[in-house]
């Protein structure tokens, strides 16, 4: 049985993550820390109550719950600091949350292999990105031209998202294309990541919809894919798997893609 505390447990996918926990056999929720403090993780969920109420901090709720692992789903505002207490108290943690950069990711590497960690921090739990995203890392060399397009409603919290960022760091990797149009206007041709265009759309989809969009292209050929996610429990099933596999990776690991738990 793995005792799970939930970071963000009120929030759109952190209310499906106590959900599944309480619902699925290898799972017990040990507690969960959200704004809401001091009520029922069963009732902000929309279950009847549990009896286990949302911790009044962080750090005190991890270290009276016996958890094994944490379950993050917060925000970029509060993440590093949430992840310095997972370091201290030495927990595996499977991570969701996103809009860390370069360098804060270098900072999360560092800390992984000096305290001997075993963390997964990946932008998209989808099975359907996951399974896209080893088909490119098979056809990007073949395929010069790649760009990125999210689509994602206008209370989105970043631009571009975790994910389209995900997508451009898999693809950057292959054969330069050969693009002569001089930017009239700075950006049009989308923001690089990994030197990949990447354009982000906010348009007034109905939240949690979120759709990504990848274009290869060679001469005379283009492929495209959209990948429409229309809820957020779409994610569980990833997002299980890694919580059910993360204790079994060597100590120092960092996982950043659902395959590395293949």
């Amino acid at each position: 049985m793995i005792k799970v505390f939930v970071s963000g447990a009120s929030g759109n996918v952190g209310r499906l993550v106590v959900r599944n926990v309480i619902e699925r056999d290898g799972f017990e929720l040990a507690g969960g820390f959200c704004r809401e403090c001091g009520e029922d993780l069963g009732t902000l969920a929309g279950l009847a109550p549990i009896g286990i109420k949302a911790a009044r901090s962080l750090r005190e709720g991890l270290e009276n719950s016996g958890a094994d692992l944490v379950i993050d789903f917060t925000s970029a505002a509060v993440l590093m600091a949430n992840l310095e207490v997972y370091a201290d108290l030495g927990l595996d943690a499977v991570i969701g949350t996103t809009g860390l950069s370069s360098e804060d990711f270098a900072k999360v590497e560092a800390l992984v292999s000096e305290r001997g960690l075993r963390w997964a921090i990946i932008s998209n739990y989808g099975l359907g990105i996951n399974l896209v995203m080893d088909f490119l890392s098979r056809v990007r060399q073949y395929f010069p031209y790649v760009t990125i397009t999210d689509r994602h409603h206008p209370a989105m919290a970043n631009a571009p998202s975790g994910t389209a960022a995900m997508l451009a760091q898999a693809v950057s990797e292959g054969p330069e294309p050969k693009i002569q149009s001089r930017e009239v206007y700075e950006g049009v041709l989308g923001g690089k990541i990994a030197g990949i265009p990447v354009h982000s759309e906010r348009l007034p989809y109905p939240a949690p919809f979120s759709e990504h969009e990848i274009v290869l292209g060679r001469q005379d050929e283009i492929i495209r894919i959209t990948v429409s996610d229309f809820t957020s429990e779409i994610y569980m099933d990833g997002i299980f798997l890694a919580a059910s596999r993360i204790s079994g990776m060597p100590r120092g690991t960092l996982v950043r893609a659902l395959s590395g738990f293949n």
